[in-house]
């Protein structure tokens, strides 16, 4: 394929995943390492209070970055579809569609953010002694959710036409400059949890610009050879409500599987809310490692999913399964590496985002690091089954595991917090993701398309 895309329907399954997630992962541990330096620098130069505002903030946060992530994933399994098909029209009609969708979305989303942030924090029992720091980096960050939609959206749309090198660089660039403006703002200039929001901000916003530049050009060069190569039976790329509403439909299980599992964040940052300050900021230090561990396991997955989407549109229905295999062995390697670490270095871990290594803060955070790391290779499991499934279409499969684990994670936390206290509501993650993980395998061995294929190849 031209520009950088490539055809995953070909090739030997585990080298073609091997090179294709890899700037993937490069990507996701970027993407977080620009997430983490808010919380680190918060911690060390604006105290335990900056952190605390953050932690306070970021299940909101997260609800957001749902749009954003369910913008990436359901524009990239429709267009990884259309491109595995050889359908250039409908491919890039689906990337203009989503970009007019997801902009209105954006700007409504933000406008919303605004109206509601302050009462929200309430509602949560947010302490006053960080209210009026978390109300102002919250609306910092809604300011740039127009930003952080399209960017994932470009992103997602580089995957889809099997290209994860080129959001990879733009991430390392991105992050490096946050990190940067992050220490200047907060550091140098004093400008405590503020600085961290607009560092964000602004470095946020630069790298969508730049990112969407950069795939305008990518767009008119396949269009430019599409236009060619049809002559007489070309037809124009355009605007359609049905593709749109498509996209929407493969958008909807990410945007409810974050969404959901941010809304029960909600519930349970509500209950480590009423424990004090310092539980905040311990479970914030805590919660960014698990992030950025999960994360890492769950992009390899979303390559799993754009693989198995272009796989579905070629015809190429014995590679899913070997793809499913191949991409397994993979993450395992990276969830056991990740375990490994966590565990054996939480306190050095937590460590980086508190001011005092003593703190009580700092042993919330290992508690909850070494009660949840030893399950990375259930997590892993359950996203290489639900990725697959979603990218054969089984959109309800998907929903039905995540739904499983978000309920039970809420449902424990609350049964289990007044008996153990923080270390209960800890144990709501492992108990979610096991059960969700066998409905998620239950649901990978009975893909319609392929059950199919296996009695046929039975047969033969």
């Amino acid at each position: 394929m031209k520009q950088g895309n490539a055809n995953l329907s070909v090739g030997t399954p585990w080298k073609i995943l091997l090179a294709y997630t890899l700037p993937l992962l490069g990507s996701a541990v970027f993407q977080q390492i620009y997430t983490i330096a808010d919380t680190v620098i918060a911690g060390k130069f604006a105290g335990e209070s900056a952190l605390a505002a953050v932690g306070a903030s970021m299940s909101i946060v997260n609800i957001l970055m749902a749009v954003a992530l369910g913008a990436n994933a359901g524009c990239a399994v429709l267009a990884a579809r259309y491109f595995g098909a050889k359908d250039t029209r409908r491919t890039l009609s689906c990337i203009l569609s989503s970009f007019v969708g997801f902009f209105t979305l954006s700007v409504v989303l933000m406008g919303a953010g605004f109206l509601s942030s302050g009462p929200v924090l309430s509602a949560l029992r947010t302490p006053d002694s960080v209210m009026k720091e978390s109300v102002l980096y919250l609306n910092i960050y809604i300011a740039g959710l127009p930003s952080l939609i399209l960017y994932n959206l470009a992103t997602g749309i580089y995957s889809a036409l099997g290209d994860s090198k080129t959001p990879f660089f733009f991430l390392v660039s991105s992050s490096l400059a946050n990190i940067l403006l992050d220490y200047i703002f907060t550091a140098v200039c004093k400008w405590g949890v503020s600085g961290v929001a607009w560092a964000t901000f602004i470095t946020q916003t630069a790298a969508c610009i730049l990112t969407l530049i950069c795939l305008l050009f990518r767009l008119k060069k396949m269009h430019a050879d599409y236009k060619r190569e049809e002559e007489t039976a070309y037809k124009k790329p355009s605007f359609s409500w049905g593709l749109l509403g498509a996209v929407c439909v493969a958008a909807l299980p990410v945007v409810l599987q974050n969404g959901f599992v941010s809304l029960g964040n909600l519930f349970i940052q509500s209950i480590i809310n009423g424990y004090g300050e310092s539980a905040m900021a311990g479970f914030t230090a805590g919660f960014k490692i698990l992030i950025f561990c999960t994360t890492c396991i769950c992009t390899l997955g979303t390559g799993l999913t754009n693989y198995a989407s272009q796989n579905l549109g070629a015809g190429e229905i014995k590679r899913i399964k070997t793809g499913f295999l191949s991409e397994l062995v993979i993450s395992s390697a990276v969830s056991m590496v990740l375990f490994a670490l966590v565990f054996l270095f939480s306190g050095t871990l937590v460590g980086l985002f508190l001011e005092d290594g003593g703190s009580a803060a700092l042993d919330y955070g290992k508690l909850f690091v070494k009660i949840v790391s030893p399950f990375f290779i259930v997590v892993n499991l359950k996203v290489a089954a639900d990725c697959t499934v979603r990218g054969c279409g089984g959109n309800l499969g998907f929903m039905v595991s995540t739904f499983a684990d978000l309920i039970l994670r809420v449902a424990f936390a609350f049964i289990l917090s007044p008996v153990l206290g923080m270390q209960g509501v800890f144990w709501s993650w492992p108990i979610g993701w096991g059960i969700g993980t066998v409905i998620a395998l239950l649901f990978y061995f009975n893909i319609p398309i392929l059950k199919k294929f296996r009695k046929q190849s039975s047969a033969a």
